[in-house]
């Protein structure tokens, strides 16, 4: 298994070049097609196993562009063949705006703002439909802006609109309230809520950022002036905010016409790209693709509810994951394996 940081300024990954950090997904997907290329020219033994693609968040533009890349680049070269057999994209973000209109639909629907709000933010921001997306990029007006952040502070119970973007990747549990400053001085930063550890990115962000777990990684050689981040906040990347709007399901339509499977999954309590939002995108490519629901059930793993599993076709899975927030693989990660091992795989074979 082989863990990538992108973009440029994310975890380890970083350039010399101060340019490269005014970047977006056209510069990205270069450096990902660069680096696949070179690591298969440098371990030719991997050339012919089979590949698959997974990612979460905003990943549902960097594994949906990547792979529509190497699946072009199989068409062009014959020295270097991927043997792409499937994608998993978890909470991923596809059409941006109405990812972001959908949040605010969970919280009507969750009683956490009032259906009059939700109804109000539409009417103020809703310039887009499942039939009509645009991947033009028009800032929201400020009536819209001002009902989102009102609504926002609302659905979480907090005075400020910072406050809220922390929660709305768990609309159950609260973020872990620990800090560095606890994990410098030794102390253990825990908070368990509903089975899963909410510090745990808190504690892999210090642990990767210990000199001695980079030496040991070959990780930060040019020793970077910032702390390591999974994210890329603190490194002075700035990503075009175009890109996020472009309407990812075009690719992933090229992407199924090569006959690649793809597995979509969502957590149930992730309420920053949420579930509901991203069913109606795959119902809408399985219908652009003709693809039959074929599957519409309830799937279970260790004899507990796992969540609902829907099937378009042979190649498009939808799956939500039951008690699982914007990172499912990290709050519910047997599950996660599961739908991997019983699904991404599977499917391909």
């Amino acid at each position: 298994m082989l863990f990538i940081d992108t973009p440029i300024g994310s975890g380890w990954s970083y350039s010399n070049t101060s340019s490269d950090y005014q970047t977006g997904d056209f510069n990205t997907n270069k450096d990902l097609l660069t680096f696949f290329v070179k690591w298969f020219e440098k371990y030719p033994i991997f050339k012919f196993r089979d590949l698959y693609i997974c990612g979460i968040s905003y990943a549902g533009h960097f594994v949906t562009l990547l792979a529509n890349s190497l699946l072009h680049f199989n068409n062009e070269t014959k020295s270097t063949r991927f043997n792409l057999k499937g994608l998993a994209l978890g909470s991923p973000v596809l059409r941006y705006k109405l990812d972001v209109i959908a949040q605010y639909e969970l919280y009507a629907s969750k009683g956490m703002i009032s259906h009059k709000m939700y109804h109000k933010i539409l009417k103020q921001c809703n310039e887009a439909d499942e039939d009509n997306y645009s991947n033009d990029s028009p800032e929201w007006s400020e009536s819209c802006e001002h009902v989102m952040n009102k609504a926002l502070m609302t659905a979480f119970n907090v005075s400020s609109v910072r406050e809220a973007n922390k929660m709305r990747f768990d609309i159950v549990r609260n973020p872990c309230d620990g800090r560095f400053e606890d994990l410098i001085a030794g102390k253990e930063v825990t908070m368990v809520v509903g089975g899963i550890d909410m510090c745990i990115p808190n504690r892999v962000d210090f642990y990767l950022g210990m000199p001695e777990v980079q030496q040991a990684f070959h990780g930060n050689r040019t020793h970077l002036g910032y702390k390591y981040s999974g994210c890329f906040q603190n490194s002075g990347l700035n990503y075009s905010i175009a890109d996020q709007h472009v309407d990812m399901l075009p690719i992933l339509k090229e992407i199924l016409e090569h006959s690649v499977p793809i597995t979509i999954f969502s957590g149930e309590d992730d309420g920053a790209v949420p579930m509901i939002g991203t069913l109606r995108h795959v119902k809408k490519l399985a219908s652009e693709m003709d693809f039959t629901l074929t599957k519409d059930e309830a799937w279970n793993h260790e004899n507990k509810e796992g969540g609902r599993l829907y099937k378009f076709g042979d190649l498009l899975t939808f799956m939500s994951v039951k008690g699982a927030n914007h990172h499912a693989p990290l709050s519910k990660p047997s599950q996660s394996l599961y739908i991997f091992q019983n699904h991404v795989v599977e499917q391909s074979d």
